[in-house]
């Protein structure tokens, strides 16, 4: 008799017409959508209790699906961690197929406190001259600065400057369309040209440029992130997809381990989606393409159009070594997730210091203090530039270091000072490189 009714229970469970219940959660103040907010449904079926658990995508909405609902009552409570949660009980219309309910929270009192704002220092000018500006920089290994400078074009008359305790070693012209200077994992600093690599070797007082084809650097270099004594921790990031993973190569015993699986879930089916919308051409060349290789026709249609348009935004989620632990700021799902060195996950850490990004100016450029380890945020408001470090031990910002100047380029920390490119608006002056020094801080 209990089979029976067990049975006559699942079939009323897949014959009964479903009804949709879509949710969207918002900032009572900004109005934004709110992700990552979790909550739980419960109603009931021939008495018995269902619950079922969603959390918000990253527009804010939730998408629950009421199977052989029989009771027009359903209960959603909520909670979040920076703001107030509760419960509402809804009653749905039995002729309707979709009911769509806003929900706006309300921030808990901890976020509207003000951030400690440290007032900026006066900046120290570590290269100026009358004839050369400075387009990119980098720190050496070895204390070396190096700057790509130019006269009055980065593209035909760039050149690259070494300095060492306020001497310039030497000085040498790139042959090509200078781009940037790269820093690898092992903190060798490159020159980044139109369709050219140049990698430097140092010989007694001067350096020797070597040129390396760009797709081997981008291809065996870029990806390595970082080392330990015997681990290369590398990731197989690209701009085009929104997922990728990171992993180590034990150099020991030359195993492969992967760490964690980065991905952006909205912007994942926003990119599969955009294969619907192209014509039948497109789609029979994707076709084509997933018949030889064997990768979805869709991932093809991702990346050669739905990249090219103003919705799409890349994976952002850092990684960092310090001392004998992995951190990864794992943005899209708004956790810092914490590692051993072996790779074994030891915590995840909520992190929200990066919502509202509109009104805190929260830029998508975390950097690490090679030398000091502190991790740090960029943020920019009203044209300012603010350094902030990041607690590694609950994910939060300690405090805020405002840059002395308004529109500052190429920000960039390194033993505890904060460098910059700056020109003063409708000056003469070249492009010089400054200096400003953090506070002391505690580790």
């Amino acid at each position: 008799m209990r089979l029976s009714s067990l049975v006559i229970f699942f079939l009323l469970l897949n014959t009964a017409p479903a009804q949709q219940l879509q949710i969207e959660f918002k900032d009572t103040k900004t109005n934004e959508p709110i992700p990552n907010v979790r909550c739980q449904a419960t109603y009931f079926i021939d008495g018995i209790k269902i619950l079922l658990n969603e959390t918000s995508s990253r527009e804010g909405k939730v998408n629950i699906k009421l199977s052989g609902l029989n009771s027009q009552t359903i209960l959603l409570e909520f909670d979040h961690s920076i703001y107030i949660g509760g419960s509402k009980s809804i009653v749905l219309d039995k002729n309707q197929d979709t009911t769509i309910l806003h929900l706006f929270l309300k921030p808990l009192r901890v976020q509207e406190i003000k951030d400690v704002l440290i007032k900026p220092s006066r900046p120290d000018t570590v290269f100026a001259s009358s004839s050369y500006s400075v387009s990119d920089f980098e720190m050496g290994v070895n204390g070396e600065l190096f700057l790509l400078t130019y006269e009055k074009n980065i593209q035909k008359d760039a050149q690259l400057q070494c300095i060492w305790n306020d001497t310039i070693l030497f000085k040498s012209a790139i042959p090509h369309r200078a781009e940037a200077l790269l820093r690898d994992f092992r903190g060798n600093v490159h020159v980044q040209t139109d369709n050219q690599m140049y990698g430097m070797q140092r010989k007694d007082s001067t350096i020797i440029l070597g040129s390396i084809p760009k797709d081997y650097y981008f291809k065996y270099i870029a990806p390595i992130v970082d080392t330990s004594l015997t681990r290369q921790f590398y990731s197989s990031y690209m701009d085009i997809y929104p997922a990728f993973e990171y992993g180590y190569l034990d150099l020991l015993d030359s195993t492969y381990k992967e760490i964690l699986h980065i991905q952006d879930d909205l912007m994942m089916e926003l990119y599969r989606s955009e294969y619907k919308w192209v014509d039948v051409r497109t789609k029979l060349w994707a076709k084509n393409l997933e018949n030889q290789t064997g990768i979805d026709a869709e991932i093809y249609v991702g990346a050669n159009y739905f990249t090219n348009s103003i919705y799409y935004e890349p994976v952002y989620a850092p990684l960092f070594l310090k001392n004998d632990s992995i951190y990864i700021f794992d943005y899209p799902k708004d956790m810092l997730r914490v590692y051993s060195i072996e790779g074994k996950l030891i915590k995840s850490i909520p992190i929200y210091h990066h919502y509202h990004a509109k009104q805190s100016g929260f830029q998508k450029n975390l950097q690490q203090d090679r030398i000091t380890g502190f991790v740090y945020a960029l943020f920019e408001q009203d044209g300012y530039s603010y350094v902030a470090r990041i607690n590694l031990s609950n994910g939060q910002i300690q405090s805020k270091v405002k840059l002395a100047y308004r529109y500052v380029d190429k920000v960039r920390i390194h033993n505890n000072d904060i460098y910059f490119v700056y020109r003063p608006f409708e000056s003469t002056q070249k492009r010089f490189l400054y200096k400003q020094k953090l506070p002391a801080q505690a580790p």
